[in-house]
């Protein structure tokens, strides 16, 4: 059960041309997506099971945004080319490109970009916000326009237990609301998904793919990720699991586990009274070649 997705634009002033927040921003460099890799490496889990993709993206444009917020008096939003994370990708977990797992090697393929928007106040309507977390970013990601280009793709990955099936529309994303104790991926849109084995793919085969309303996630003292996300079509459904740092996913809490039913009420109380600012998509231009 993973997916995710926003999206963001800004326009200029009457009578201008509509200008993309993604012409602003800064392309990050290769060596500081290693570095931010590594120190997810360090970790410990598995990166290269899609289980996993949300807790290293998250971490991964975190580090990033605050990186931009320490380093500028007038810090920018940010741009990962996927020629810059695919390599660094492969740079980390010393894969092979014939060995990367779907859900590096299509957005690659379709040259999928993010784009990190980490200015607190471009994301969230703060006068309106009461549960301010430490942090807020809006993560876009999609490709340019072109005459070949698709409006969505699909993939299967089998880097994990269950299998995941998904489909990306040409602009997705979501916003990240870091709490410290607890991350939300909130305003997902652009994304569906099912499993397509085990317990959770029989679960999702009730209602097909489903767009994912909300991610709610905290990580474990022995590394073991707790989440809660809701999902929707026709029906809502909101399903509590476990993520071993090895990528397996358990569908349910064990009931053992003391330490994971509690946060998963931490999760599950946790106030959000936050005010999004409105989003607008936008596809990204092509960056030199």
């Amino acid at each position: 059960m993973r997916r995710l997705a926003a999206a963001y634009v800004l326009f200029a002033a009457a009578g201008c041309q509509a200008a993309s927040p993604w012409d602003e921003a800064r392309v990050v460099e290769r060596a500081q997506i290693v570095s931010a890799l590594r120190e997810q490496q360090a970790l410990g889990y598995r990166m290269d099971a899609i289980a996993q993709s949300v807790r290293m993206h998250t971490a991964v444009f975190l580090r990033l945004a605050a990186q931009e917020q320490a380093a500028s008096a007038t810090p920018r939003a940010l741009r990962i080319g996927h020629r810059e994370w695919y390599a660094a990708y492969l740079e980390v977990t010393g894969l092979k490109a014939g060995d990367v797992p779907a859900w590096v090697e299509v957005p690659h393929r379709f040259r999928e970009d993010y784009l990190i928007e980490g200015r607190i106040e471009r994301v969230l309507d703060l006068a309106a916000t009461r549960d301010r977390p430490r942090a807020a970013l809006r993560v876009t990601a999609g490709w340019p326009s072109a005459p070949d280009a698709p409006a969505s793709y699909s993939f299967e990955d089998r880097s994990t237990d269950p299998a995941i099936e998904t489909t990306r529309t040409q602009v997705n994303g979501y916003v990240l609301l870091d709490y410290g104790n607890a991350l939300v991926v909130d305003g997902i849109h652009g994304v569906t998904g099912r499993a397509t084995s085990g317990l959770l793919g029989a679960v999702f085969s009730v209602i097909g793919h489903a767009r994912a309303v909300q991610t709610r996630f905290a990580i474990a003292a022995d590394g073991t990720q707790v989440s809660r996300t809701t999902a929707r079509k026709g029906l809502t459904l909101t399903q509590a699991i476990a993520i071993l740092p090895d990528g397996r996913v358990l569908p349910s809490l064990p009931a053992e586990r003391d330490d994971l039913a509690a946060i998963d009420a931490r999760l599950a109380a946790l106030p959000l009274s936050v005010a999004v600012r409105p989003d607008l998509a936008t596809q990204p231009p092509s960056l030199p070649p």
